[in-house]
């Protein structure tokens, strides 16, 4: 009885503990993708700054400034790109919501930092056209991606906005783009050029950060939560199993004995006959 309780129980042990290790290593995996994910977002920021760098010296250079241009334009796209797709297979979904704010903060700054680096090497009428649709596009993508940011971070933005050097460097970007003279001095400009740079730089930077924190603290709360969905289960199915030992203990079992001793052997056809014999006499004498 033992043995039969004891079978279905241990069966029960095995599958609570394969079921809990099964949990503990999902997490896991969900940890590392989500902590690789926010390193590689990190990383893939630092990245596109050096290619930004780059391609303002490359531009400055005697050349084909339209194939410069559009070299390291598809090299930084291919890059966001990839960043956008770690933020669509995230674990979690607000570490996705906000590591895809942090890419589009990155697009922001792309799309200032090349427009500028057109600016500063000299825009000719063809150059105009991807200059203005340049600054159309990043200014677009800044007002909707604006109302989404952290808190501190929309307070950075509006204090941003509300600069001079905001407004500076919009008239520049204004007057360029319509071909007409700009309203602020060389000197003014790339001042205000760096500060908002900068500033947008930061915020895309705090938004990564913020990203890569909740990425790291994601993964470790699914971790505890299966560490502690093993320990549980692994516990039930203990119990579960100590119950049923118990039970099959007190159960009473039936008891089978074999006899103790065999019926005689049948007497012999002789002792038989004999007997009759002496009861038919017996008979006979009585009835005389």
């Amino acid at each position: 009885m033992l043995s039969i309780a004891f079978v279905p129980s241990a069966a029960l042990l095995l599958v609570a503990l394969f079921i809990g290790g099964f949990l503990v290593q999902q997490a896991i995996q969900d940890r590392d993708d989500a902590e690789n994910g926010a390193v590689t977002m990190a990383e893939a920021s630092q990245g596109i700054a050096a290619l930004q760098r780059d391609r303002a010296v490359a531009l400055r250079a005697p050349g084909s400034r339209s194939a410069t241009y559009t070299a390291y334009a598809d090299r930084i796209d291919a890059a966001l790109s990839s960043l956008r797709e770690i933020a669509r297979s995230a674990p979690d979904a607000e570490v996705g919501y906000q590591q895809t704010i942090a890419v589009e903060l990155l697009a922001v700054v792309e799309g200032m930092d090349r427009s500028d680096s057109l600016a500063v090497a000299g825009i000719d009428d063809e150059g105009r056209r991807d200059y203005a649709a340049d600054v159309g596009a990043y200014r677009s993508r800044l007002d909707a991606v604006a109302g989404k940011m952290t808190e501190s971070n929309r307070q950075a933005y509006r204090n941003l906005v509300a600069s001079v050097d905001w407004s500076r460097f919009g008239a520049v970007e204004t007057a360029l783009s319509a071909a007409t003279p700009p309203s602020v001095g060389q000197d003014a400009w790339r001042v205000a050029a760096g500060v908002v740079g900068r500033s947008l730089g930061d915020l895309a930077a705090r938004q990564i950060e913020y990203s890569a924190q909740l990425a790291i603290d994601a993964g470790r709360r699914v971790l505890s939560g299966a560490l502690a969905a093993a320990t549980s289960i692994a516990l039930l199915a203990g119990v579960v199993m100590a119950i049923v030992l118990q039970l099959a203990r007190r159960l009473p079992i039936p008891v089978i004995r074999c006899p103790s001793r065999v019926e005689a052997t049948p007497q012999a056809w002789s002792h038989l006959v004999s007997d009759y014999a002496e009861k038919s006499t017996l008979l006979a004498h009585t009835r005389r």
